[in-house]
């Protein structure tokens, strides 16, 4: 069968599917999308499967479309999972899904506009890092966990990321934080700890050890990508430096020397006051229990927001292990091509 007939057949197949969990959500029209992109003309960023461009409706409302790059069984297969799982969410730390549009030749997705972008375009911008204080990053950091907290244990679907990172946090106008990015998302059944994966997908530096090494997922791995998302927002560092130094392996070094301080930017560290560094090293403390390399040791997120909100409860030491993520950071199974921080990184699973 000739490669568009075969994706003609899944598209086909699928849409069929998704249109049984949409009615929450609305199908555009491509004409109307044309118009309100201004055919496509402002492209402001680039998420998963496609291209995102910024338009505005005839309501006046701003929007974000993301629209296919590529026509494969693989992008056309992200852009179901994302359609379907994010049209049957609702919550504030979450984007908000306004519409699809599916016709033959064009298939996008329309959100709401984000006029403060993505978190990693703030953090790891000198200029707009300085503008970020400590009561605002805490903001953004309960966000993402009460957003993590709805997808795990709330919304009933329970919904694993399998991406979270700062360029899947998007800032609205008053930079509150809402995760996008669900292509690669997967629903568990209730109660299920972890499901096994055939392929290994996120963005290098955020993916937990266990997953790396067996294919198996949970909601234990999108904590290890929040407390990895913790530490990059208070030292604004990348997950993964180009000296091939990883952002953990650096937060261990400074917390076995009693030097946890030194993970806290220079711009937090100057302007705050001594118990807001206080709750900033508890908030180091706390991520890096998340990113514990045994999964069953990481908290899960309800527990993540009672550490936030409880500063008089006490908490566990960290446990450091040195067999993989300290040691063995070359070893990780994906192609050598893909640089750190590339996303939805696929790596197959060998046979164990």
């Amino acid at each position: 069968m000739a490669v568009t007939s075969l994706l003609d057949t899944v598209f086909r197949r699928r849409k069929k599917k998704s249109t049984e969990f949409i009615s929450s959500v609305f199908e555009f029209d491509l004409d109307t999308i044309k118009a309100a992109t201004n055919d496509f003309s402002e492209l402001v960023g680039r998420g998963g499967f496609g291209f995102v461009y910024k338009g505005r409706l005839q309501n006046g409302q701003e929007i974000a479309v993301k629209i296919l790059s590529t026509s494969s069984i693989r992008t056309e297969r992200q852009f179901h999972n994302e359609l379907i799982i994010l049209s049957k969410l609702k919550h504030k730390n979450l984007i908000n899904l306004l519409g699809f549009c599916t016709k033959r030749d064009q298939h996008g997705l329309v959100y709401e506009f984000m006029p403060n972008s993505s978190l990693d375009c703030f953090i790891l911008d000198p200029h707009r890092a300085a503008q970020l204080n400590w009561e605002m990053c805490r903001n953004i950091i309960d966000g993402i966990a009460r957003g993590l907290r709805y997808l795990h244990e709330e919304s009933g679907l329970w919904v694993v990321h399998r991406d979270i990172k700062p360029g899947n946090i998007l800032l609205d106008s008053d930079l509150k934080p809402k995760i996008v990015g669900f292509e690669l998302a997967r629903t568990m059944q209730q109660g299920e700890n972890a499901a096994e994966t055939t392929e290994i997908v996120g963005t290098v530096g955020y993916l937990d050890p266990e997953y790396i090494r067996s294919g198996r997922v949970s909601v234990k791995s999108d904590v290890y990508a929040f407390g990895v998302t913790i530490l990059t927002i208070i030292s604004r560092r990348k997950a993964w430096s180009v000296d091939g130094d990883s952002l953990i392996k650096y937060v261990r070094r400074c917390w076995n020397r009693g030097e946890a301080i030194d993970v806290i930017h220079e711009v937090m560290r100057e302007e705050e006051r001594e118990y807001s560094i206080s709750e900033i090293l508890r908030y180091i403390h706390i991520a890096l229990l998340c990113v514990d390399e045994n999964a069953e040791r990481r908290p899960n997120i309800d527990k993540v927001l009672h550490w936030f909100s409880c500063f008089s409860t006490p908490l566990p030491d960290p446990t450091f292990g040195n067999r993989f993520l300290v040691e063995e950071e070359t070893n990780w199974p994906w192609s050598p091509s893909l640089s750190p921080g590339h996303s939805s990184v696929t790596s197959p699973i060998s046979s164990r």
